[in-house]
């Protein structure tokens, strides 16, 4: 059984800088000043100038989820960029980040984008492939880090998925009552052993053999519990799931908010994209657009 360890865990209220290839280093160097805290994790709001790499996408009106991992880049799913397989117009991609409430996001300007990268690979166009399910965004202009905007390191390509390790998602998703939350909202989730995600996905493709159910690749990884109830939700796609490093305690982007069959449901499980796969496409997309 898994114990979610509240008094623990924490929501970071700053985050540090990465190395020149934004990863996560041993000793890391604060950009909030001395004043930078942590909070302890107790509720599902998320408090105020906390999870400054949260960023809220408006995609031809649709909501998702995304990350900033550089003062220039922000990463999300590819799902987010390409519809019926076709790129959207980066015109049509708006960038909102620096407030956890999406009312006030929603009144700023958004920011201006220059280009967009899903990966060459992802390939859905039948809602049934999510396989290199990963994007970068570049922006026109860079970004000022402050206390309520700061980027996520990245993992070095070798980085460890371990079971039952907690990990954290944020989001603008749907709640309980199917409706959009107007606040940042965060759940914690525990990463799932591959055979049981498998078998997850296998129970749901043999309950309902008419729905077109992704198929599950090493380039993914499952996270939730079992009894259901906790889940990321359509409007997080694109968002990141977060792991933190046991011995520098800093927090680093292992997932991406995928795909799942249904929300929060028993035996079920979310999908995310696995960023450690795809660390040499990330920097080489990035040295490529500079």
């Amino acid at each position: 059984k898994y114990h979610f360890l509240y008094h623990i865990l924490q929501i970071p209220s700053c985050v540090y800088l990465c190395d020149p290839h934004h990863y996560f280093t041993p000793h890391p160097q604060s950009v909030a000043g001395p004043r930078c805290f942590q909070r302890i994790m107790g509720g599902d709001k998320a408090p105020d100038k906390t999870i400054p790499w949260q960023v809220m996408l408006s995609v031809e009106g649709g909501k998702g989820g995304a990350m900033v991992i550089g003062d220039r880049w922000i990463m999300t799913g590819a799902h987010n960029l390409v519809q019926q397989g076709k790129l959207v117009l980066k015109e049509k991609v708006w960038v909102f980040l620096g407030d956890n409430d999406a009312e006030k996001l929603a009144k700023l300007t958004p920011l201006g984008v220059t280009s967009l990268h899903p990966h060459p690979e992802y390939k859905n166009t039948d809602s049934a492939n999510y396989n290199h399910d990963i994007a970068l965004i570049k922006l026109r202009q860079p970004l000022t880090f402050h206390a309520a905007i700061m980027p996520l390191c990245l993992p070095p390509e070798n980085a460890t998925y371990n079971t039952g390790q907690i990990g954290m998602v944020s989001g603008f998703g749907v709640q309980e009552d199917d409706i959009l939350a107007n606040n940042l909202r965060y759940i914690l989730l525990p990463v799932v052993k591959e055979d049981e995600c498998q078998g997850s996905v296998n129970r749901a493709k043999a309950a309902t053999p008419t729905e077109k159910i992704p198929v599950l690749t090493d380039n993914m990884f499952c996270a939730g519990v079992p009894e259901g109830g906790k889940d990321s939700c359509l409007g997080d796609g694109g968002g990141a799931y977060v792991l933190r490093d046991g011995s520098t305690k800093l927090f680093w982007a292992a997932g991406i908010v995928s795909w799942g069959v249904g929300c929060g449901q028993t035996g079920r499980y979310g999908v995310y994209t696995r960023v450690a796969k795809y660390i040499s496409w990330i920097n080489e997309t990035m040295e490529d657009n500079k």
